[in-house]
């Protein structure tokens, strides 16, 4: 019996209504703790087991719509992102890398009279990895 005091008014009311009993949204705690107990289908026992499933449903709920919430805001907050990327993108791209390195400028000129071509051709190789 004193499980049913206990009990939130939310939870007490889903168990009135599994007895069978309509009762009304006003009901007050102890008002309802009467109802149930005065149903001629009331077993404290069963109405143990009732309470604690109603319970158990009411927080599954409660998870499933926090999850759903928090699902909900990092969509939205994926969204914003995209919006962010796009209007920056429009005035200063982030992905363009500008080249930063001019090979013309950093790979050395071959002179062909004095200059060896392999030794050349390899040094421009190193300097092209590099950029």
């Amino acid at each position: 019996m004193s499980f049913l005091k206990r009990g939130r008014k939310e939870d007490l009311l889903s168990l009135a209504t599994d007895l069978g009993e309509n009762p009304a949204p006003t009901f007050s705690k102890i008002d309802l703790v009467s109802l149930i107990q005065g149903n001629k289908h009331y077993n404290e026992d069963d109405a143990t087991l009732m309470l604690e499933t109603v319970v158990a449903e009411r927080e599954e709920r409660l998870k499933m719509a926090a999850e759903n919430e928090r699902k909900e805001r990092l969509k939205m907050e994926l969204e914003l992102e995209k919006l962010r990327t796009t209007s920056d993108g429009s005035a200063n791209p982030k992905h363009e890398k500008p080249s930063c390195y001019e090979l013309t400028k950093t790979a050395p000129s071959f002179d062909s009279r004095n200059g060896d071509i392999t030794l050349f051709l390899l040094l421009f190789e190193r300097q092209a990895k590099r950029a």
